[in-house]
């Protein structure tokens, strides 16, 4: 007898008539597969939940902290949406408190004037330059402390299209002086093709006459011509005057629409419109670098706003008038 034969033969007929139910083994695994997923996405939100709540637990706690030190909390960010929270089989970053900048004391400018006439930059110019307007843009940008005594305006003859100017006396507390403002159209052509202008085009060169004053302070040469970044023509100086020591200040702008702005102040009082010559102090009283920017502002324009005008005619109106006697 075969005894392998005979075994194989009664596991055969053992499971002939076995019929299992397939359908229904498939259909539990899944279901159990399911009750499986849902378990593990309940405890990542439970997880997620956690730490959103320590972290908001632990932001609570510095905005506590910063509100006790008298101190609002600088640089917070906002919390993450809980979308955004990892799951619990991943670690969270570690969570700092916001850092606050260090205090550090305001940078301060030197004392000025206050500026109340709008930049004519972000205003219609719609009027034209007068000579009580340059008196006000000309007090806008002077050093605090000073006042004008007397007021002249000396192209009363031109057209204020072609020729407008002041004439000021001013005192700082430290002697009187002189302010000489002009702007004017010029009718030579401005070099073209990068040229420096010289002296067949323009006066505004420096030339051989004084350039180191004859009084104090004592100084390096003192008469420099440049181009500014506009395209302008540049001459700034320090020169003498007809009275020995009664030097000035001179800043000539030529623009190249044709536009001419000089600035002078003298170290005292010149015989122009009455004034009489004479020193009254060691030096102008703007230095020259500040008197090149203050005639270096673009708002020097024949046409400018008219609330600058109507805020000129304002400042200029208590200001004495020529024409006036010498004391």
């Amino acid at each position: 007898m075969d005894f392998d034969q005979t075994l194989a033969d009664v596991l055969v007929t053992s499971v002939e008539d076995l019929d299992p139910p397939v359908a229904a083994i498939v259909a539990e695994s899944a279901r159990l597969g399911r009750e499986r997923r849902r378990a593990q996405r309940l405890r990542a939100l439970r997880a997620g939940g956690a730490t959103l709540a320590a972290v908001s637990v632990l932001g609570a706690a510095v905005v506590t902290s910063h509100l006790r030190d008298g101190r609002a909390p600088a640089g917070s960010a906002p919390a993450a949406p809980a979308s955004a929270v990892a799951p619990a089989s991943t670690a969270a970053a570690p969570v700092t408190p916001p850092v606050t900048p260090p205090v550090t004391a305001p940078v301060t400018s030197p004392v000025t004037s206050p500026v109340t006439s709008p930049s004519p930059s972000g205003l219609r110019a719609d009027a034209q330059l007068t000579p009580d307007a340059m008196v006000k843009l000309l007090s806008d940008r002077l050093p605090a402390g000073g006042t004008f005594v007397k007021y002249q305006q000396p192209y009363g003859d031109y057209s204020p299209v072609e020729k407008v100017g002041a004439f000021l006396r001013y005192d700082d507390g430290r002697g009187t002086a002189t302010f000489q403002l002009t702007l004017r159209k010029d009718s030579h052509p401005f070099p073209s093709g990068g040229r420096a202008p010289d002296a067949r085009d323009t006066p505004l060169v420096c030339g051989s006459g004084p350039q180191r004053p004859s009084g104090p302070p004592p100084g390096p040469l003192s008469c420099q011509n440049r181009f500014l970044p506009d395209g302008s023509w540049e001459m700034a100086s320090a020169t003498d005057a007809i009275v020995p020591g009664l030097y000035s200040y001179q800043v000539a702008i030529w623009r190249p629409n044709g536009d001419v702005l000089v600035f002078i102040e003298y170290a005292g009082t010149v015989g122009a419109y009455g004034h009489r010559e004479a020193v009254t102090r060691a030096e102008p009283p703007v230095p020259l670098p500040q008197w090149q920017g203050i005639a270096e502002s673009p708002e020097w324009q024949f046409n400018v706003p008219s609330t600058l005008v109507e805020e000129g005619a304002r400042l200029a109106a208590d200001i004495p008038r020529a024409p006036f006697p010498e004391s």
